[in-house]
């Protein structure tokens, strides 16, 4: 199942947002915290819709039904409005991409950050954040407003990739996998590092350090290939069941069914409308009795909470009780006397204004008093 984009995936997907260029923005909607909607005015073409999430980006013909303006939604109106788009880049191979506007309010760039928990961010032309969907410090970087705008760069561009440094980054890495090694210091993901290892030949559990020079020489083309191939997007069928959303087929997918698109952005379009579902985990019968026993204790520590208060209430009572025990005592003997020549009645009518006996309760003959 698809639930985010991958480096080389964002590549194609930014080749095919070069549409928006010159459009101008209509409106701006915000469903939550991480969920944009962006509505664009194309010359010649019409309208088109772009979706931003966490962790993915594609236009939509799904326009979201919504009054929801949070704060930063009318920052984002505020500042670009009418505003016209004028470039789209991906920042290195990294899984961010720039919007370039130009403003009623000067140069304005939406930051859209597609990773860990997604973010998107407004910065003036010095790259000074002026406002972001949320704040975050990192360890080598902070998303803070008034700051420069700084994002993480991997020591290796896939797209600007040098045969020495794919050598350099087999002899260096500690990772003791080829595929995983793709994966996480090239940025390749796992899918598509499963597929450069088929398509080079080479055993994608070989040790990076291991590796023949004519091995590198493979993985090399077969990578620069898979940077440069042209967008023939499908969705993958899997008994039946849609699992994934691709701008080309890969040999890895090769004898399992798909759906052909005109487009990337309209494969996820498609994916995400019609096909993705969430899976929601079956609770084993550990995890109820689990959850019943943590239900169980709750209620039983809120009993113990009630019953700790109730009972330091009561030995304030007892104390106040205990330190002014005579005046008690006297006032209900004058009040026992009394009630031998007068009703209840009249007695709490004569106490009227009493300073220290406040009330009398006639049906259970009960007196209150303040000390």
């Amino acid at each position: 199942m698809k639930t985010q984009l991958s480096s080389i995936e964002i590549s194609y997907l930014t080749k095919e947002l070069k549409i928006l260029i010159n459009g101008r923005i209509d409106k701006i909607f915000q469903v939550d915290k991480k969920e944009f909607y962006i509505q664009f005015h194309i010359p010649s073409i019409g309208k088109k819709i772009l979706r931003i999430t966490d962790k993915l980006m594609y236009l939509t013909e799904n326009k979201p039904e919504t009054e929801n303006l949070p704060e930063f939604c009318v920052y984002l109106r505020k500042q670009l409005d009418n505003s016209r788009l004028r470039e789209i880049n991906q920042k290195e191979s990294e899984r961010i991409v720039e919007f370039i506007f130009e403003s009623k309010n000067g140069v304005r760039k939406l930051i859209a950050e597609l990773f860990g928990g997604g973010n998107l961010l407004i910065l003036d032309e010095d790259d000074i954040i002026l406002s972001a969907a949320h704040y975050e410090q990192y360890k080598d970087r902070a998303i803070v407003a008034k700051s420069k705008y700084v994002y993480p760069k991997m020591q290796y561009n896939l797209f600007n990739l040098k045969l020495k440094d794919l050598k350099e980054m087999f002899k260096k890495t500690k990772i003791e996998n080829l595929v995983k090694c793709l994966a996480i210091d090239l940025g390749l993901g796992g899918t598509y590092s499963e597929e450069v290892c088929l398509l080079a030949g080479v055993n994608k559990n070989e040790k990076p350090v291991n590796l023949k020079e004519k091995e590198i020489n493979n993985l090399y083309s077969t990578i620069k290939k898979l940077i440069n191939k042209e967008i023939t997007a499908v969705i993958i069928y899997k008994e039946k069941e849609a699992v994934d959303a691709l701008p080309f087929i890969l040999d890895s997918y090769k004898e399992l069914e798909t759906k052909r698109f005109e487009s990337f952005n309209e494969a996820l379009d498609y994916y995400f409308t019609n096909e993705f579902k969430i899976i929601i985990k079956k609770e084993s019968p550990y995890e109820s009795q689990i959850k019943e026993l943590k239900r169980i204790i709750g209620e039983q520590e809120n009993t113990i909470k009630s019953l700790k208060e109730k009972s330091e209430e009561n030995t304030k009572k007892g104390e106040m009780i205990y330190h002014n025990y005579q005046l008690i005592k006297e006032i209900l003997d004058e009040i026992n006397k009394a009630s031998k020549k007068y009703s209840w009645g009249e007695i709490k009518d004569k106490l009227k204004g009493h300073k220290t006996v406040k009330d009398i309760n006639l049906k259970d003959k009960t007196v209150v008093v303040e000390v």
